[in-house]
């Protein structure tokens, strides 16, 4: 696995540089794996005293030329809320290393758990989703500002190779093009966004794996693809099935979903976010299904550098036209598949 292949030039890159990190780190530091994702592999840098986290980008979900220097200017944006991690170095060179690199603040804690942690993930989301977005922020995050366009562009991008691949059943060709083909029917809504235009920080990327849950405090980190737009983009992830079935197996019953809703309108003041997310869901999750279809193709090729088995197979299970059908099934009208 990559992780095990770059292990030794990490070490070496950190023996090198350490001086370099502005960290509070010895030179008797250790190094250990800590997680990886789609895009990222994760390391613990550590000595007696001190953990930080060291974060290397193997590719941009964004499909920006400089994702680290991206990832590093929102967390910057984002100190000021406290509930995201503090960086302290970053090095898009990738002079030493053949990858953007960031070291971070280590946070102690646990996942997300849907069934007791809901008031949590409304503390966090109000902290960020209140944040003012000055012009500073505003030029340093993409702005999306026509939501379902946006998603219908991705989709199209993402979707590109799947519809050519003789590796993909025809069944779930003819889905995604008669979703695709409904999205672009139904676009005009976004109208509702941009007459009642609330923008924000998303973080777009709200699985339970991504929030740190203290003791104390509690955090949302791994802020590769934040955007400034509506709110709703990441209140309706956070509730999507794709989304706490991913990591967690969970599905968040009618009366959590009132409850969260509930707690984030009396901490935001953002009175018909509920109206927001309803509209939005079928395009968030023709975002997240586009996306397994992408991804489904990259894990057939022999060379992807970072390859998660389990992250596989829940990707094979969201392609079933059954599930797709059921989740989409308040929404859109699937009948003639």
């Amino acid at each position: 696995m990559l992780k095990d292949k770059i292990y030794d030039d990490v070490y070496r890159y950190i023996k090198e540089n350490r001086k370099d990190f502005k960290i509070d780190l010895s030179e008797d530091f250790q190094l250990e794996f800590l997680a990886q994702g789609e895009y990222n592999i994760n390391f613990i840098i550590k000595d007696k005293v001190n953990k930080y986290v060291f974060r290397i980008n193997t590719k941009s979900q964004l499909e920006i030329e400089n994702q680290i220097r991206y990832e590093y200017n929102a967390l910057k944006a984002l100190e000021k809320t406290s509930v995201t991690p503090k960086v302290y170095f970053v090095d898009d060179s990738k002079l030493k290393l053949n990858y953007g690199i960031l070291i971070m603040e280590f946070l102690e804690g646990r996942p997300l758990q849907y069934s007791n942690d809901l008031e949590k993930a409304v503390y966090i989301f109000s902290k960020i989703h209140t944040l003012k977005s000055d012009e500073v922020s505003k030029k340093i995050f993409i702005i999306e500002e026509n939501l379902f366009t946006e998603r219908i562009k991705e989709a199209q991008r993402l979707l590109k190779e799947f519809f050519i691949s003789s590796l993909v059943d025809d069944k779930l060709k003819v889905f995604f093009n008669k979703f695709l083909d409904w999205a672009e029917k139904n676009r005009h809504k976004e109208k509702y966004y941009i007459d009642n235009k609330l923008h924000v920080i998303n973080n777009t990327e709200v699985n339970s794996n991504n929030f740190i849950i203290g003791k104390d405090k509690s955090y949302l980190i791994d802020w590769e693809k934040p955007v400034i737009s509506d709110p709703c983009q990441d209140l309706t992830q956070f509730i999507a099935i794709t989304t706490t079935l991913w990591k967690a197996d969970y599905i968040l019953s009618v009366e959590e979903k009132n409850n969260f809703f509930n707690f984030y309108i009396e901490r935001t003041g953002y009175k018909d976010i509920k109206e927001r997310v309803y509209l939005y869901q079928p395009y968030l999750y023709l975002r997240a299904l586009s996306w397994c279809a992408y991804a489904y193709l990259e894990y057939l090729k022999p060379d992807k550098e970072i390859k998660n088995e389990d992250t596989f197979k829940k990707i094979k299970s969201y392609l079933d036209i059954s599930f797709m059908k059921e989740i989409l099934k308040e929404h859109v009208d699937f009948k003639f598949i």
